[in-house]
């Protein structure tokens, strides 16, 4: 065995042959413990206490000796919950129990390392679990380390250092302009045209359209405010912040979106007012129900699909609209910051990576007018 002065700690070798490196070292709450870790040698016995030696050094806390992955987890997810949207909350507490907790959660948080984040990655992919379902897994275990860093219950993000195949994005084929031109011309006598109106012609996200609050449309101005989103929470629907900082915004609405809620509210004026001397006013939802709730998410996304079964639409996403608006604007020229502006992206990256996308024509009338101009 050998022994330091008081301070320095102590590498010994147990009789079951394991080696010990201990040490008095800071735990969280301000206290101080003596902390053992174990190594299978001597060499790497006293690299560990170097390394608790360190972390004394600095004052840097150690977390509690048996607290498990899981239990981390499940601490991170209450701590978090508040900071983050709900349905980012929602996927981090899935991915969490029916993976992570599954698979990593008896291993202590101290001990977790690189290999075992990498074996995991591996074994799901050989399982057959979707690249995507991967990446998000790994995203919310490198989201929580992250945050073990940030309270210095671990020295490194282990999961930082695994690399995850990053799933192949599906081509997204929007609506070409003869078919947004169909499906407008199609839904003039539907009752919720204007709706369908923004979410080609503005590219609105379906939570923003449910959370669509007269008061946010500006007819003198002709300006319509996305301030917010309407989304099913624990069972309830609730108003939230939009998506990103920049996706509340201010839009100009062209003329055929001013005519479509102008109708609109003509409307609802007929079928909600009391005559003449007692007119409706343009209160609560623009589209939401008559006894004053929004518009459930899910039920714009089944109206889109009987509306495709209905008028013999090419089927695609209901975020296609959204998709279809950003790439009929870049075809006619308008500069992306512009785009990004309207659809509210947080980058515009995001305009030009994700949704720019250029068919083959728009392609060719580019390579044309280049031979027009060398002729």
């Amino acid at each position: 065995m050998s022994r330091n002065t008081t301070g320095e700690g102590s590498v010994y070798q147990r009789k079951d042959g394991r080696w010990v490196a201990a040490a008095y070292v800071p735990v969280i709450g301000g206290a101080v413990r003596r902390q053992a870790v174990y190594a299978k040698s001597r060499a790497e016995a006293s690299k560990r206490l170097r390394e608790l030696l360190d972390r004394a050094e600095k004052n840097t806390p150690v977390a509690p000796a048996g607290l498990s992955v899981a239990a981390y987890l499940d601490e991170w997810l209450i701590h978090v919950k508040p900071h983050v949207r709900a349905t980012t909350w929602r996927a981090y507490e899935g991915k969490s129990r029916l993976y992570l907790s599954p698979r990593i959660g008896r291993k202590r948080l101290v001990r977790l390392s690189v290999r075992d984040v990498r074996m995991m990655v591996d074994a799901m992919r050989d399982e057959g679990i979707g690249a995507r379902t991967i990446q998000l897994v790994h995203a919310t275990l490198r989201a929580a380390l992250e945050h073990a860093v940030r309270e210095e219950l671990v020295a490194r993000n282990v999961a930082k250092l695994v690399r995850v195949e990053r799933p192949k994005a599906a081509v997204k084929e929007p609506l070409t302009v003869a078919e947004a031109r169909f499906l407008l011309d199609a839904t003039v006598d539907d009752p919720r045209h204007a709706l369908w109106v923004l979410l080609v012609m503005l590219g609105v996200r379906r939570s923003e359209a449910c959370g669509l609050r007269w008061e946010h449309v500006d007819f003198a101005q002709s300006t319509l405010r996305i301030m917010q989103s309407v989304q099913r929470v624990d069972g309830k629907l609730r108003e939230l912040p939009t998506k990103t900082r920049r996706s509340t915004r201010t839009v100009p609405l062209p003329a055929r979106a001013i005519y479509a809620l102008a109708e609109h509210h003509r409307q609802l004026q007929e079928r909600h007012g009391d005559g003449p001397g007692h007119p409706w006013r343009p209160v609560g939802y623009v589209f939401g129900y008559r006894h004053g709730t929004a518009l459930e998410p899910r039920n714009l996304t089944r109206m889109w699909a009987e509306l495709c079964e209905q008028h013999g639409i090419r089927k695609v996403q209901l975020h296609g609209l959204r998709h279809t608006c950003v790439s009929l604007l870049l075809a006619l020229g308008v500069h992306p910051r512009i785009v990004m502006e309207i659809v509210g992206h947080s980058a515009i990256e995001m305009t030009m990576n994700v949704y720019g996308h250029v068919n083959l024509d728009a392609q060719r009338a580019a390579l044309d007018h280049l031979d027009d101009q060398l002729a």
